[in-house]
This record gives structure tokens, C-alpha cells and sequence, in this order.
């Protein structure tokens, strides 16, 4: 009789111990996907801030105003907490795919300020605490802590 008692309590630690591997293995690898998706959007923005300074830089010589993108709506600059000073364009997929940015997924704007060259992606970032950032700089000053 002891013995069967002592066999249950086994196979009690061993599930025990297999649902705590497996629970902290999915805290890993979801923590490790958050991480790949701000690097991935970083790296965009990146790329999207290189080709807004070409931009600005063909503008000033050109001596025109000639930017990529659609006027941005007043509800997104609320929402991004900025002033619109005219240069401020929504890139869609289709001004994206112009620039040669093409590894980006389906339905995801970006904003970008050829004035200030900030890059905003308009959906947001939920941050761990449940902030939501909008701007390269908020995006790159979280991926580096």
C-alpha cells in the first residue's frame, strides 16, 4: 500500500515539474517574439528615415517640395501628440513599395515628418506595461533597455 502511495507522489513531482518547464519554455519564447517584432519594426522605420533624409536631400537641392505620401489626417496627428507643418505624409503600401521598402506587412501605415525626418508607425506598439509608442525614437530607446 505504501508503495502505490509513493508511485502517486512521483508521478505527482514529475507533472509538476513538466508543466514548470513547459510554463517558463512559453514565457521565453513569447518574450523572445515580442523582441524579434520590435527589432522588425525598427529596422523598417529605419529604413524608412534613410530614404525620408534622400528625400529631403533631392528637395533642397531641386528646391522643391516633392514628398512621398498623402496628407495626414488631423485624427492621427491628435493621436501622435504633433502639429502638422505640411511636411508630415501617411506612407501607405503602395508609397512604401515606391521606395523600395518592400519586406513590410499587409495594412501597416507609417507617418513620416520630412522636416524633423521622425518616423512614426501608426498603429502603435504596446509596450510591456501597456504604453502605447508611436515614434522611432520611443521604438529605438525601448529596444535598447
Amino acid at each position: 500500500m505504501k508503495k502505490k502511495g509513493f508511485l502517486n507522489l512521483k508521478l505527482i513531482l514529475i507533472i509538476l515539474l513538466i508543466i514548470a518547464v513547459v510554463t517558463i519554455a512559453i514565457f521565453f519564447i513569447k518574450n523572445s517574439l515580442k523582441e524579434q517584432e520590435l527589432q522588425s519594426l525598427s529596422t523598417i522605420m529605419l529604413q524608412i528615415q534613410a530614404k525620408a533624409k534622400v528625400i529631403n536631400e533631392r528637395n533642397k537641392v531641386n528646391n522643391t517640395n516633392d514628398y512621398v505620401g498623402t496628407d495626414i489626417p488631423e485624427s492621427d496627428l491628435e493621436k501622435l501628440n504633433i502639429e502638422n507643418n505640411g511636411k508630415i505624409k501617411v506612407l501607405n503600401e503602395q508609397n512604401l513599395k515606391d521606395l523600395e521598402i518592400n519586406d513590410i506587412e499587409d495594412d501597416k501605415d507609417f507617418a513620416v515628418n520630412y522636416e524633423t525626418e521622425e518616423v512614426y508607425y501608426l498603429e502603435g506598439y504596446k509596450t510591456n506595461d501597456n504604453r502605447i509608442i508611436y515614434s522611432l525614437t520611443d521604438i529605438n530607446n525601448l529596444a535598447v533597455n
